[in-house]
């Protein structure tokens, strides 16, 4: 019976099939047995969330428990004050009574008993003020979190994910809360992890902000590509594959050493293979068309939804995805429009999240496969027209 398919890229993965991080990870051991504040900064799809589960597993073996927070996951700072101040009550204490007791002494937050399916008690938390006072809320149960692992004598790691979505709460006030409650944790180091790399360099690289420098700024950039090799062909070869004269450097090309995309490609490599456990040149050439095709339900609702100018920016970034889109001669050889006509159909495209500017401002495909979508629609239409 063959082995599953290694090349895991939907959710979390861990273990032995989370592709090499080994020097971030060690980096960022070294700063939470310190207890730091480390600002963690990636493009989407880089493997940010994967490497903080990984990373927790690290930490627990040398004695540090973790908390981890999706900060999407919160709409609101009130309910953002009852997610963090229950998940680590339920991480520190394991009595539900004792649980209940301790958030029984907060002002804003009380404790809520819940029953499991098993019929089994678990102390949670809710709100015991009014919306107004939601703030105050936070910042009780953080300095709550902070008395608690003192209290337990633990070295406690919290990793905030998808920090930059902060804005929502009226991000600059909350921000300065934050970081006049935390500044003060000594039993308690913080990971604030974001997917919005000019919001989360603008909150930490700003002198009129509330986190300059108030901690390291790590960014996560592409696995390094010969370390990634190996990990791609140990699977392959622990899978009885035979890769005779293949050459997978054009996987990192066509995903732009996007993590999540090159674990795609390999999945359906992978699968592709699997009859006669064979991987071919034309199959490594075809994997981002294919994924493509796949998502062409999901493609094809984002190109009816924009407008004519954006169709023709998407398809000319498609074509020439390093070009400078304000440069004349792009104007020119695409047919773009004015330089005002192109800033407005890029942010409209950024703020819709299908491209998204790295910090050098050049423009990129949030969705690495989309631009192999465009460019088979344009085939299609090529070979329609003969």
């Amino acid at each position: 019976m063959q082995m599953e398919n290694p090349f895991k890229y939907a959710g979390v993965v861990t273990g032995p099939y989370f592709a090499d991080r080994k020097g971030e990870i060690s980096e960022l051991l070294s700063e939470m047995r310190n207890l730091s504040r480390v600002f963690l900064v990636s493009p989407r799809r880089f493997g940010k969330t994967c490497l903080i589960f990984n990373l927790k597993e690290e930490l627990g073996k040398e004695g540090l428990q973790t908390v981890y927070l999706d900060l999407k996951a919160y709409p609101d700072v009130g309910s953002f004050a009852v997610g963090i101040t229950e998940k680590v009550s339920r991480a520190l204490e394991s009595s539900t009574d004792k649980v209940a007791k301790l958030i029984s002494s907060l002002k804003h937050l009380r404790p809520r008993v819940e029953v499991g399916p098993d019929g089994s008690l678990a102390a949670g938390v809710e709100m015991a003020a009014p919306r107004q006072q939601a703030l105050s809320a936070l910042l009780e149960g953080l300095s709550h979190c902070h008395r608690l692992a003192q209290r337990k004598r633990k070295k406690l790691v919290i990793a905030v994910d998808e920090f930059s979505d902060l804005a929502k709460y009226d991000g600059q006030i909350v921000e300065k809360a934050i970081r006049a409650e935390i500044q003060t944790h000594t039993h308690i180091g913080y990971i604030f992890s974001g997917s919005e790399q000019s919001v989360m360099l603008s909150m930490t690289q700003d002198p009129q902000r509330a986190f300059y420098r108030t901690g390291r700024i790590m960014e996560l950039g592409p696995i390094d590509r010969s370390q990634y090799l190996k990990f791609i062909l140990k699977w392959f070869r622990k899978g009885g594959y035979r890769l005779e004269h293949v050459n997978l450097e054009p996987l990192f090309k066509s995903a732009e050493d996007v993590p999540y995309s090159v674990q795609r490609m390999c999945n359906i490599l992978w699968e592709t293979g699997r009859a006669t456990e064979t991987i071919s040149q034309e199959m490594v050439d075809q994997a981002p068309f294919v994924v493509a095709r796949q998502d062409s339900a999901h493609f094809e609702l984002i190109w009816q939804g924009a407008t004519p100018a954006q169709r023709t920016l998407l398809m000319a970034l498609s074509l020439e995805p390093k070009a400078k889109p304000f440069s004349r001669e792009f104007q020119l050889t695409y047919g773009v429009g004015p330089s005002s006509s192109i800033k407005a159909s890029l942010d409209s495209l950024v703020k819709k999240g299908i491209l998204y500017q790295t910090p050098a401002g050049r423009y990129r495909f949030a969705d690495t496969f989309m631009r192999y979508w465009i460019l088979r629609l344009r085939k299609m239409g090529s070979d329609l027209d003969q």
